[in-house]
């Protein structure tokens, strides 16, 4: 009777840890199948909403101009557009003066690229560069355009622009001779006399010729 039954609780025994092991093994494979599902649905979910965002860029960008899609991409470089407004900023050290101009960039510009514009403008500083709008500046030695220089021409006073225009600084050659002016007035004309306007120019000859 002791054998009998120490091979019954031995049996009883190994029944619970079969049953134990079938659990576990049960609740493994539960979990793995949880786990699998869980990240195949991330996955498509993440697949779905990435060809979304793809779809939306594409849609956002088919029909936008060159500065609207820079904001999408930021890697596509700004070119020069037909309506993009050109800005020339020219420093004179003489006077200290500053002549801008505006106007829509030429035809010829359109489509060029910041790279191309600095080839095509060699010496000039490109201060900003987008689609709307670019600026150019460059420094110039002496006086601005709008200044004239009173000085001498053949021996007689002269008035010259103080910027050539049409390729020629001269405006125009008075007949008062040089001999007749004291010396002081003589030396004053060879260094060049610069004045506001061609009317202050007139005026400063007018008392020369007095």
């Amino acid at each position: 009777m002791g054998l009998a039954g120490n091979n019954s609780k031995k049996t009883l025994s190994a029944c619970g840890v079969m049953k134990k092991m079938k659990l576990y093994f049960k609740t493994a494979t539960l979990t793995a199948i949880v786990v699998f599902l869980f990240i195949v649905s991330f996955a498509v979910g993440f697949t779905i909403t990435l060809e979304r965002w793809k779809v939306k860029s594409e849609k956002d960008i088919k029909g936008k101009n060159v500065t609207q899609i820079a904001y999408i991409n930021k890697d596509i470089e700004s070119r020069i557009a037909d309506n993009t407004l050109f800005v020339v900023r020219k420093y004179f050290k003489g006077c200290g003066h500053v002549i801008e101009e505006k106007k829509i960039v030429p035809k010829e510009y359109v489509g060029m690229s910041k790279q191309d514009f600095k080839n095509m403008f060699a010496g000039w500083e490109i201060d900003a560069f987008s689609s709307k709008y670019v600026v150019i500046s460059r420094v110039f030695e002496g006086f601005c355009p709008n200044h004239f220089i009173i000085s001498i021409k053949d021996g007689r006073v002269a008035i010259f622009y103080s910027q050539p225009v049409d390729g020629d600084t001269l405006k125009l050659i008075t007949p008062i001779s040089i001999e007749n002016l004291p010396e002081q007035e003589v030396n004053d004309l060879k260094k060049g006399i610069v004045v506001n306007s061609f009317e202050d120019a007139i005026k400063i000859i007018e008392d020369f010729g007095s």
